[in-house]
């Protein structure tokens, strides 16, 4: 019963709420009655108005979506919805939730905050067409911002919707956002072709774009429909436009230089516009065999040229200068590659130095040259003995790396090799081996210094090489060399030529040294031969003579025999030890001045010669001072062993001949002889040699001695002769002034009976 109790009061209210409309002012309700009375129906749920934002209005949802559909009729079919609350007066959430009422069908959607109506788009398109039709072409970019709308939504829901039916146009292919009029293109082909008819060099996209006023993608859509007088070098917007009339003459220019210099150079084909000239040249120039190097490409025929001048450098025995051959403008590395291909069939018939090709013949011709110098050195090399010196040294090395090869390499083996057999020796073998005991081998010191050599070697790594020997320097070879290359024009190679030729000059130059060593040591060794055969002999005669004189030694008494030896050890003595030092000294490559030496001179050698005949030496000096023919003979003995020689066995017959020739020998030379004091002693010695058979080395101090001991070997009177004559010669060489004249005249008168005593006691005798 509630309800309709309600309702009933609903009824009566509304009546006089319409009477109270209907009835004069004095029955008007006030304003805040009104606004009372609308707050209690919304209270009570019975009415559902919406506040305007000043309060004074109500509306209700069915009034707003009225009036803001005719809002967006008056604003052309487009209208804010933020403008549209503050157009309506209202909340502008009322309006958010009010849209979708609105944009229900399909007439009228909500697109970034605007009420948009398919008559707006509609509108928009017949604008499209007329600016389309004005300008030719027209793009998305510029329709979005001019209409500030979404660019899908002009390009979908304007401009590909209404394509063809309000916009007349066409859509651009390559680019969809951009739309053209037939004559427009037909416009832009007509400006590119011009604009590429009156081109004559290469030139960049960009400026054809910018002086025709045009996109770079709608330029490169156009030109292949062109049909242009020449090429694009690509389809970026870096591309250059290349005309045919440029090429062509770009190309016959490269023909024709190619043709005349038989080369071209990658700079001139880049100052050309040429930007990869190996494959442009490829490409131009057909049916030739080229060769590309790093700075140009060549033809056959600088390369037939090059091995033409190459074979005639060589028949001829010659050089060549390639540089001369070639254009100026190759490089080093240019001439380095020809070269190599030039010389690879002619490695072994020609020497190249720098840019100049040599013939072997050439510097062999150089080479003969030098060989009067190289043959020089390696002489004056074995003569200073340096060559001997580098030879030892070498032998030395090898040894010493066979050393370090050879047993470094297995030592850990050998040490096991020793154990095994140390315990091999202990345990036998089997179960009925005995034991057995190794035997100790004595180590000599040489081996133990080998051994700590080789350890010292492996522990230090010592390397040891030969020193090089140079026989002749560069400096030799450049001096010999220079002027006939400097009469070439070829002074500039001198340096390198004779680094060349110094290491062929120099193996030969050890060759011949080597060989000049050889024979030099053949030479000595035959000269040491014939040293020692011929020092043996002279030493054998010069005993042997000894021992004859020692015969007519012992003829006189015991107490007169000391001075006649003191003189033989000092004459015919200090002749034997003078023989031993010249062999000695030989032997020791000790240079001697004087082919007689003094006691200095033999003193000196003694002391300088090595051990093995020093010591001898040594003892056979000693002996000549001591006055013995015993110890004499016993050095002799002891140094002939040493010296490795023989002393010959006494041959009698031989002896007795040699007195006999001493004899006459003596006589000889009395007759010969003008000298009183000389006559006399050649005289006494030749007296006393008939007298007793025997041979006598004195001097002029026992001239006396002698005498006396004749007097009772020849008559009186010969004996008497030689007395005076004998007094004649002492007063004669004591006395001065006159008295000597007068002695020198008596003696010289007297000097022919001297040598018949000898003649008649010749005869008796």
């Amino acid at each position: 019963m509630a309800p309709a109790t309600d309702w009933d009061e609903i009824k009566r209210l509304a009546a006089d709420f319409q009477k109270a409309q209907l009835s004069t002012t004095a029955q008007r309700l006030s304003e805040r009655n009104c606004i009372e009375i609308v707050t209690k129906l919304i209270e009570l749920k019975l009415i559902d108005v919406i506040f305007t934002n000043d309060g004074k209005e109500y509306l209700t949802s069915l009034q707003l979506i009225k009036e803001m559909k005719d809002e967006l009729y008056v604003h052309g079919g487009r209208i804010n919805t933020v403008d549209l609350a503050k157009e309506l007066n209202v909340d502008f959430n009322h309006i958010t939730t009010h849209i979708p009422e609105i944009v229900k069908g399909k007439d009228v959607q909500l697109i970034s905050g605007y009420l948009i109506t398919n008559y707006y788009l509609e509108k928009i398109a017949r604008e499209v067409n007329e600016k389309l039709q004005l300008q030719g072409y027209i793009s998305v970019g510029e329709l979005t911002l001019h209409y500030d709308l979404p660019a899908d939504l002009i390009q979908h829901s304007v401009l590909e919707k209404f394509l063809g039916k309000i916009i007349i146009g066409k859509q651009d292919p390559s680019e969809p956002r951009t739309f053209y009029t037939d004559e427009y293109i037909t416009r832009t082909k007509a400006k590119i072709r011009g604009a590429l008819m009156g081109l004559l060099k290469p030139t960049p996209i960009a400026v054809i774009v910018n002086h025709c006023n045009l996109s770079d993608r709608l330029f490169l859509s156009l030109f292949d429909q062109l049909n242009a007088p020449g090429v694009l070098t690509g389809k970026q917007a870096g591309a250059i436009y290349v005309p045919s009339s440029y090429t062509k003459s770009q190309n016959d220019w490269v023909i024709n230089f190619y043709k005349q210099n038989n080369y071209l150079e990658y700079d001139a084909l880049s100052r050309l516009g040429v930007s990869d000239p190996k494959g442009y040249v490829k490409r131009i120039i057909l049916n030739e065999e080229l060769t590309f190097l790093s700075s140009c490409v060549i033809g056959s025929q600088i390369k037939e040229q090059l091995e033409t001048a190459l074979e005639e450098c060589i028949a001829s025995k010659s050089y060549l200068d390639v540089v001369t051959l070639l254009p100026s403008i190759f490089s080093d590395s240019d001439i380095e590659s020809i070269l190599d291909e030039l010389l690879r069939n002619n490695v072994k018939s020609t020497v190249l130095f720098e840019n100049t090709v040599f013939s072997c013949h050439y510097i062999e011709d150089l080479k003969q040259t030098c060989m009067p110098i190289t043959q020089k050195n390696a002489e004056a090399l074995v003569k200073s003995g340096r060559y001997q010196q580098f030879y030892l040294e070498k032998q030395l090395s090898k040894n010493f790396d066979m050393v370090q090869s050879g047993p470094a390499d297995h030592k850990a083996e050998r040490r096991e090799e020793r154990r095994r057999k140390a315990a091999s020796g202990k345990g036998g073998g089997g179960t009925q081996g005995r034991e057995t005991k190794t035997k100790t081998v004595k180590k000599h010191n040489r081996s133990k210094q080998v051994v700590q050599d080789s350890d010292s070697d492996d522990g230090h790594a010592v390397s040891r090489k030969p020193a090089h020997l140079e026989v002749v320097s560069v400096e030799d070879i450049e001096k010999v060399i220079k002027e006939p290359l400097e009469n070439e024009g070829l002074d500039d190679l001198v340096t390198r030529i004779a680094e060349h030729l110094q290491g062929s000059l120099n193996q030969i130059g050890l060759a011949i040294a080597k060989e000049t060593a050889e024979k030099l040591l053949q030479d000595s060794t035959q000269n040491r031969k014939q040293t020692h055969s011929s020092a043996q002999d002279k030493i054998n005669i010069l005993v042997n003579d000894i021992k004859l004189y020692e015969k007519g030694i012992k003829t006189f008494a015991a107490e007169q025999q000391a001075p006649f030896i003191k003189y033989l050890l000092k004459s015919l003595g200090g002749d034997i030890l003078s023989e031993f030092c010249k062999y000695a000294a030989s032997q020791c490559n000790l240079s001697m001045q004087n082919e007689t030496l003094s006691i200095e001179q033999r003193n000196k050698i003694i002391n300088d010669v090595t051990e093995e005949f020093k010591k001898p030496l040594t003892i056979l000096s000693a002996s000549i001072n001591e006055q013995s023919m015993e110890s004499f003979f016993q050095a002799i003995d002891v140094a002939l062993s040493d010296f490795g020689m023989i002393l010959k066995k006494v041959d009698k017959k031989k002896d007795k001949m040699l007195v006999q020739n001493h004899r006459e020998k003596l006589i000889s030379e009395l007759e010969n002889c003008d000298d009183p004091a000389l006559c006399l002693h050649m005289a006494v010695l030749s007296i006393f040699t008939i007298v007793t058979q025997t041979m006598l080395h004195a001097s002029g101090r026992q001239v006396a001695v002698i005498i006396n001991y004749l007097k009772n070997h020849i008559r009186e009177e010969d004996f008497e002769k030689l007395h005076s004559y004998h007094e004649l010669v002492t007063k004669f060489l004591t006395s001065n002034g006159d008295d000597r004249t007068e002695i020198e005249d008596k003696l010289r008168s007297e000097l022919t009976t001297l040598k018949n005593v000898v003649h008649d006691i010749k005869k008796y005798k």
